[in-house]
């Protein structure tokens, strides 16, 4: 799980540079709480714990459904850093899920 820590500060880091590359806008102060929140799940997830693992996987889900749903209005953010941002939490989403799978097995097995 902790190799999704990687995605995830990438996404946060993208989250701000849309915000900073579209001047501050107040229409794009939401992509701050994203940030902020991932870096925040970075932290929880460096220590292994895998309810937050959970969450982190919702998250980055929920992330990537409300990035998806900007592109059919006016967009917050640059297109090519939004595209970032769907990529680097569909990566995230997926070592979560993977090492969420793997953890699970491994309990089995014992």
């Amino acid at each position: 799980m902790r190799l999704a820590v990687i995605p995830l500060i990438i996404s946060a880091t993208l989250h701000l540079v849309g915000f900073f590359l579209v001047g501050f806008a107040q229409e794009s102060v939401f992509l701050v709480f994203p940030a902020c929140l991932y870096c925040l799940l970075a932290v929880f997830l460096m220590r292994g714990v895998t309810v937050i693992a959970w969450l982190t996987l919702v998250c980055m889900i929920g992330g990537i459904a409300g990035t998806c749903i900007e592109f059919m209005g006016p967009l917050m953010a640059p297109r090519l850093v939004l595209i970032g941002i769907i990529a680097s939490d569909a990566v995230a989403a997926g070592l979560l899920a993977r090492g969420l799978w793997l953890g699970r097995e491994a309990q089995t097995i014992e």
